[in-house]
């Protein structure tokens, strides 16, 4: 997908969308936004726009108090939480808080054993999908995070980040 394309993609679908949701009979009978570059779908034009920006890299949401922006508003309402402290999301198990629901949500897992996240490979199971995708690497021999000094690569952001020290170290 070039961002060009996608572009022209999302005007030609925010024409032809206006009669879908103008018809409600047309959106009974299922129109449906398919995404080319994976394989998402849905029926909402604007479920679709706000899904392409995970291809284009689109962050419009930006947080005033430090350098991070995010795709979704929803996202940025939970990192606000991250500076007000606020944390209402707890575990009824071992009172732990949490910023975000998923992030409660995740945790749970931990008490209940729960690791629904399987790969097929090697049947390995994961708490978090994230970490599922990250041990895929390991099968497609992926390694999309480069270091910007040494331009070695890795599988994992976290390995980056520790090999990162190398260099900063080299500098102290």
């Amino acid at each position: 997908y070039s961002k060009c394309f996608l572009l022209t993609a999302l005007s030609s679908l925010e024409s032809s969308s206006c009669q879908a949701t103008a018809d409600p009979e047309q959106r009974r009978q299922g129109r449906l936004f398919r995404c080319e570059q994976c394989d998402y779908k849905t029926q909402h034009s604007s479920h679709f726009k706000t899904h392409a920006m995970i291809h284009t890299g689109e962050q419009p949401y930006e947080c005033h108090l430090c350098p991070w922006s995010f795709s979704r508003s929803h996202h940025l309402k939970g990192h606000l939480r991250t500076h007000s402290g606020e944390r209402p999301y707890k575990c009824d198990i071992c009172a732990k808080k949490f910023t975000q629901k998923i992030n409660l949500t995740e945790h749970l897992r931990i008490h209940s054993g729960e690791r629904p996240y399987k790969c097929l490979t090697c049947l390995k199971s994961f708490l978090r999908k994230g970490d599922l995708k990250e041990h895929m690497r390991v099968h497609t021999g992926e390694r999309p995070y480069q270091c910007d000094v040494c331009l070695k690569s890795y599988s994992s952001r976290s390995t980056l980040n520790a090999h990162s020290q190398i260099h900063t170290r080299k500098h102290q």
